[in-house]
């Protein structure tokens, strides 16, 4: 695959000024030979906030062939952060073929110094005293007017003090997985139940927080000599299906991604049916592509993986996932809808691999289709979620809460 662009900075560092700001520039080289209009995205590293980072100017810009533009990346820092070390870079991407044809830059690293605390202010410390003083005037006159009456006794019916109970503690969170981006990943590696051909269903729980790059959900490979990959995923804020082979038809269907999607929990699943691609938004069909002569499931030598391309490395998540399937069949609309809220039923005709992704702690992720294709989350993190837990496996009702 050839290189895309070619992309270089002023400096691998950069140093924040008294207010936590601070900027760096990128110059990006078209190196494809051709003229295309490119996408910069800023892509924050480890646990830096996607927030802090800003592009200055149109983030879409028309190259001539080796044509040249500086993208100005913008870092500010809130007053009441932490001290801390932090990266980015800038990720360069064909519009036409962001699969394909896109660059990392070089990372940028800056700290967050301590925040300045503010001057303290000299303490009244006369208040304290005085509302001490009304308050034992208060206790004292309280004792003597209850030693001149008559205490009531304990009784029911009403009598008596009223005992109050203490509030309950509210349910804790659902525990999820938490994918950084860059180094998180659920290694799948190749189950033999995932040896599949054909007619596929891929589907998941998602939380996407940060979109601007290419991001899979599901997917075995990438792949190269001979090159392939099967794939659901996010593509600069749109949703993707499909899958290629060397020497196979290129299927793919991709739609917009809503911006309500963004930090909050959605159902995604696409299908082939062994003749079109479509893909599925909360058990609504989003888009389909064109029939195909052969596509779907190719026997692909590569692993899976959850959240990054098989065995990681690149292409990873920024979000949350939970409760991902896999199916040899093409679910329908029916299906999907129905199934996305509630557990797969025993020996459900089709289900091949079903990773609910609740265990809490931990570094095994259960398949609880029977088939044992066990999985290992690998640089992620269990985290609370305001979302419910995926569905139990010996659970009959909805999830609550949908």
């Amino acid at each position: 695959m050839a290189r895309a662009f070619d992309i270089t900075t002023t400096s691998p560092s950069l140093r924040l000024d008294g207010n936590r700001k601070g900027e760096v520039a990128f110059t990006v080289t078209n190196s494809l030979g051709r003229p295309v209009r490119g996408r910069a995205v800023v892509v924050p590293e480890g646990a830096t906030p996607p927030e802090w980072l800003s592009l200055a100017g149109d983030a879409e810009r028309d190259f001539p062939p080796n044509g040249t533009h500086v993208f100005l990346v913008q870092v500010a820092i809130p007053p009441s952060r932490g001290a801390g070390e932090h990266a980015f870079h800038l990720l360069v991407a064909d519009q036409a073929n962001p699969d394909e044809h896109f660059a990392d830059g070089p990372s940028v690293a800056f700290k967050v110094p301590a925040p300045v605390a503010p001057p303290m202010k000299r303490f009244p410390w006369w208040i304290p005293v005085s509302a001490g003083a009304v308050l034992l005037i208060a206790l004292v006159t309280g004792l003597l007017l209850r030693r001149g009456g008559q205490e009531e006794p304990p009784g029911t019916g009403g009598s008596g003090p009223v005992v109050e109970q203490p509030p309950a503690d509210p349910p804790p969170k659902a525990q999820v997985l938490t994918f950084n981006g860059t180094t998180s990943f659920v290694d799948l590696g190749e189950p033999l139940a995932l040896e599949i051909t054909g007619p596929i269903t891929m589907e998941a729980w998602i939380r996407p927080t940060n979109p601007n790059s290419v991001q899979n959900i599901i997917a075995r490979g990438f792949v190269s000599n001979p090159g392939g990959e099967i794939f659901l995923r996010i593509v600069f804020r749109n949703y993707q299906v499909g899958s290629s082979m060397d020497g196979k038809p290129f299927g793919i269907t991709s739609s917009s991604m809503p911006a309500q999607d963004l930090n909050n929990w959605v159902h995604v699943a696409g299908t082939f049916d062994g003749s079109q691609w479509r893909l599925y938004r909360n058990g609504e069909l989003l888009s389909e592509s064109q029939p195909l002569t052969e596509g779907g499931a190719y026997p692909i030598r590569a692993r899976w993986a959850v959240g990054a391309r098989g065995g990681g490395a690149e292409r990873g998540f920024n979000g949350n996932i939970r409760d991902v399937r896999i199916w040899s069949v093409a679910r329908t609309q029916d299906q999907i809808r129905e199934g996305m809220d509630n557990p797969p039923e025993e020996n459900e005709d089709g289900l091949l691999a079903w990773w609910p992704m609740n265990e809490g702690k931990g570094q095994r992720v259960s398949d609880r289709s029977g088939n044992e294709a066990h999985g290992f989350a690998r640089n992620t993190q269990w985290g609370p979620s305001d979302a419910p837990p995926a569905p139990a496996a010996d659970a009959g009702t909805p999830v609550p809460g949908r």
